[in-house]
């Protein structure tokens, strides 16, 4: 079980737009990431990707910085004059603006603020932004994206042919198979520890001779000629397996513990030794 070191990118953005939102804005006092901003009133709105939004809370958390706070807390009526979260006080009602996410039986996660100040001991706080809005706790968790998949190491499958000589003949059907085994990794995405399990779902073979067969078998031993082919004229041929695999991953800090796909797929290859398909031809003797 190999440890592979790998990047992962962002989970789409979550969509959130309020009418009243209209002014752009600059940074507060502290450097900050360069997302999107709009304000009405004295509270700032931060579009920013739920996952992105965990991930600055949980680097936070990990060397916080006193000039900064995160809180979780609703967001609030956002046709009144202020987006005054919790935090601030007690909450209007909600009028329906705001969009609370279905999260089936998990439940769905606050939005996230943040505000700062000049020096950590300053008592003039900036308003709580908010980075992101009602998420669900999926959406917390690193995505596994097709480029992540490929840049783990798969061992290739181990492939067969019978005959398995130096030699095979014309006009005979020479039978192919691959040991079908399940890959698996220990890895890494943003901190997050990762168990990857990948699985071959299809096989191409390239016989050598211009023609190739693709099949979702993996092919069996002799008697079996469910994966075979037969040459039809003598020649060098170099027969390749082309598998293609796709995945699962599972993240530590999921509580449900959730086997989740990976979309996309990856590709490995597993070549043949060089044989020769000849003719037998029959010779009298005597």
């Amino acid at each position: 079980m190999g440890r592979q070191a790998v990047k992962g990118l962002g989970r789409h953005a979550v969509l959130w737009a309020a009418a009243a939102i209209v002014v752009l804005v600059t940074a507060g006092a502290t450097p900050e990431p360069p997302f999107p901003r709009t304000r009405v009133g004295e509270d700032v709105v931060e579009l920013l990707d739920a996952f992105k939004g965990n991930l600055a809370l949980r680097a936070w958390q990990a060397n916080p910085d006193p000039r900064i706070a995160y809180a979780r807390a609703p967001l609030c009526n956002v046709n009144s004059q202020y987006l005054t979260p919790e935090i601030d006080g007690t909450c209007a009602p909600p009028n329906g603006t705001v969009a609370v996410p279905g999260c089936g039986d998990d439940e769905p996660v606050e939005p996230l603020w943040r505000r700062t100040r000049p020096t950590p001991t300053s008592t003039n706080w900036s308003a709580w932004e908010m980075l992101s809005g009602w998420a669900c706790p999926d959406d917390l968790l690193p995505p596994f994206s097709q480029e992540d998949l490929r840049r783990l190491t798969i061992e290739p499958l181990t492939a067969h042919r019978q005959p398995s000589g130096e030699e095979a003949l014309v006009n005979k059907p020479l039978i192919v198979y691959a040991d079908a085994e399940h890959r698996t990794f220990r890895t890494d995405l943003f901190g997050f520890g990762i168990d990857v399990d990948v699985y071959p779902v299809e096989y191409t073979w390239d016989f050598g001779d211009g023609q190739s067969l693709t099949t979702v078998d993996p092919g069996s031993p002799y008697p079996s000629f469910d994966v075979a082919h037969t040459y039809a004229d003598e020649l060098s041929a170099h027969l390749t397996l082309t598998t293609t695999w796709k995945g699962k991953y599972r993240v530590d800090e999921d509580p449900d513990h959730e086997w989740r796909d990976i979309t996309g797929t990856a590709q490995t290859t597993t070549p043949f030794a060089p044989f020769d398909v000849i003719e037998l031809r029959s010779t009298l003797v005597g």
